[in-house]
């Protein structure tokens, strides 16, 4: 488990070593409301600036898949930058005007995969800050090696045999279902994955309320987009472009559903991986779906067929709700059910009961996001 972390003081830079077992903690993968848990968040107390570490400092957290640190600061210079190296060399530069902005909130870095960072302060010029200015440190996420296979609880529910596949396999025979799914994210926050997906050509995304509430910060949430396997055959993955979240617009706990948007600066990056529309009409029993998803936070999944072959359909529409039989796992949650013969989403997947999956039907969900899209026009989906 987590112990205080070790000084060493080597030529102006603090090394950080803290005793952390990504294989014990992998052990401790759990489904809490339909998501999965793939990282452990640790307090942390780690400062550079005025009256405490000079130059740098190194984070280690020996056979973490990723990390992540959340910070605030105090009288950086505006045009500073706050960059972080990791193990392979790979870099991010954070504006100093955005964790300044994040005010008493503070400001979480992109994760990087990589059990160790660098840590330090530059001015605009490149040059290190030794003094002049407080940043803090507070938290690190960090990842677990491996998720364990986790029983059918909650909202991943396999039904019978696992029938889902990487989505690359569908690249060929089934097209129109792989291109849809491109607009399908993985998301991470706290922890825990969930899914979510581009709604509409405008900056709107979907996922769960249990996914992100109303009172989140949607600019902590990362979401991955092109996250799936390079190939059907081999274990290649294809590491996608990863954005963060912008602001949370409507929620609600008993439709379980959250309208947000993705960080203004990083939407152009996202645009070519499309949107899906909404189906708002009435949804019947036999109907055939398909399922993208991010099931156990692994990288795109469809839901195509169920048991002996014959094609995801609606086996019910009691409620708000629509009920099927298509194979999810923890993660899943914030999935779109897309209708096959419109290739739009019609339903929002969100948990299992009784042997079958379910979430509330979009065309429950519409009325109460209509105001959020342009002269309250039902979106349709890209070419």
């Amino acid at each position: 488990m987590y112990k205080k972390p070790a000084y060493l003081w080597l030529c102006g830079t603090i090394a950080l070593s803290f005793a952390w077992s990504a294989q014990a903690h992998a052990s401790d993968s759990q489904v809490d409301d339909g998501l999965i848990k793939v990282a452990d968040v640790l307090d942390t107390d780690i400062r550079l600036g005025e009256g405490t570490a000079r130059g740098a400092v190194n984070v280690d957290f020996p056979q973490a898949t990723f990390l992540r640190v959340h910070m605030a600061a105090e009288g950086l210079p505006w045009d500073s930058k706050i960059v972080l190296t990791d193990r392979q060399g790979n870099t991010q530069a954070i504006p100093a005007a955005d964790v300044t902005a994040a005010g008493s909130e503070g400001y979480y870095a992109m994760s990087m995969h990589s059990d160790h960072l660098d840590m330090l302060v530059t001015d605009a010029n490149g040059k290190v800050l030794e003094s002049g200015y407080t940043l803090r440190v507070d938290k690190v996420d960090v990842g677990f090696r491996r998720i364990n296979e986790i029983p059918s609880l909650g909202a991943l529910a396999v039904i019978g045999t696992d029938q889902r596949k990487p989505a690359v396999c569908y690249q060929s025979s089934e097209p129109s279902a792989y291109r849809r799914a491109q607009a399908v994210a993985r998301t991470y926050m706290n922890g825990r994955m969930g899914t979510a997906w581009r709604v509409s050509s405008e900056n709107r995304m979907l996922t769960n309320h249990h996914v992100m509430s109303n009172g989140a910060n949607a600019g902590d949430y990362e979401l991955w987009f092109g996250y799936e396997h390079e190939s059907c055959s081999d274990g290649g993955i294809q590491a996608g472009v990863k954005v963060r979240g912008g602001r949370a617009l409507v929620g609600d706990p008993g439709l379980d559903f959250q309208l947000f948007t993705i960080s203004d600066s990083d939407f152009e990056r996202i645009r070519r991986f499309g949107h899906l529309g909404l189906d708002v009409g009435n949804l019947a029993s036999g109907e055939v779906i398909y399922i993208p998803q991010h099931g156990l936070g692994h990288p795109k999944q469809l839901a195509i067929v169920t048991d002996g072959g014959g094609r995801c359909s609606i086996t019910g529409t009691p409620a708000t709700l629509g009920q099927y039989q298509c194979d999810t796992k923890g993660g899943s949650s914030g999935s779109p059910v897309i209708k096959a013969n419109t290739g739009r989403a019609v339903v929002l997947h969100a948990a299992a009961t009784s042997g079958q999956n379910q979430g509330h039907r979009i065309n429950a969900i519409w009325p109460e996001i209509q105001p959020y899209f342009a002269r309250g026009a039902v979106p349709q989906t890209s070419p």
